[in-house]
């Protein structure tokens, strides 16, 4: 089985261009799966108020860690 993955932003919604031909031959039968990556806004939102807020790695770990010793 050949399996290609490659990452593209799309220019037209009908057309795929992708950066190099396959080693297929015309007429071979092929599934394609496309996943759709949505920019989460709200994400980038609140990592922006984490870093105004100066919250660092070893504080988001020692609240894990808080919460599950609560448990």
């Amino acid at each position: 089985m050949y399996v290609h993955k490659e990452t593209l932003t799309i220019n037209d919604p009908k057309t795929l261009i992708l950066s190099q031909a396959l080693p297929l031959a015309k007429g071979q039968r092929v599934e394609v799966v496309v996943t759709a990556y949505e920019e989460d806004n709200g994400l980038e939102t609140l990592r922006s108020l984490i870093d105004e807020c100066g919250i660092t790695e070893s504080d988001v770990a020692d609240a894990i860690a808080w919460a599950r010793s609560q448990s």
